[in-house]
């Protein structure tokens, strides 16, 4: 698959980094993390300015992630219905996400994209819950600043390496640890635990 990516990245260039992150922000089941690593070997050999590609990257992840806000907003309960098992959302998960959104909107958004099956449905939920587009904007950014600069550098520095990356499972858990522990640190700061004053 790795392989596959790596022909077309070579072939459509930086539009085609682009489509590819947007599919991932979206929600669609693609490699979204595989390609933007990628991204980094190619920039590494040439074929990318490094900073292009993180520009494109974004670009394409803000606008996939608030796409996908917006029909959560707009279309919500319908869209969910007559599309949402294309990309595993279901009523169920709407409300899991929903609690745990309403807990703590930045450790959701910003976390729980970086772990998967939650990651793919955080921008419906977003929009459904009715948080404000500002705030999904802000804690989105931050996550795609961070997914974009990690898995572009490991990318760059692995170098002729790629296919390690691309083909061990290792990379996914590493995702999921981070994601996890941005979760315990974010909810941590927001609720405290505090001692209980006994009788």
């Amino acid at each position: 698959m790795a392989d596959k990516i790596l022909e077309l990245l070579s072939s459509l260039g930086l539009p085609g980094v682009f489509a590819g992150v947007f599919l991932e922000a979206i929600g669609l089941p693609f490699p979204g993390s595989v390609l933007v690593a990628l991204a980094g070997f190619l920039s590494k050999q040439g074929e990318f300015n490094i900073i292009m590609a993180w520009l494109v990257s974004l670009l394409g992840y803000l606008l996939g992630s608030l796409s996908a806000f917006m029909l959560g907003r707009h279309i919500g309960e319908p869209f969910i219905k007559r599309w949402g098992r294309y990309i595993r959302l279901t009523p169920e998960r709407i409300d899991k996400a929903q609690e745990l959104l309403q807990k703590s909107a930045p450790a959701y958004i910003i976390g729980g994209r970086f772990v998967p099956t939650v990651g793919n449905v955080t921008p419906y939920v977003a929009g459904i819950s009715g948080i404000s587009i500002v705030k999904f904007l802000i804690y989105d950014m931050v996550h795609a600043v961070l997914w974009l600069t990690v898995f572009l550098s490991v990318g760059a520095v692995l170098g002729s390496k790629w296919h390690r990356l691309a083909d061990n499972p290792w990379l996914k858990w590493v995702a999921i640890g981070g994601g996890l522990a941005i979760l315990i640190y974010v909810f941590r700061d927001l609720f405290p635990v505090r001692s209980k004053n006994r009788v």
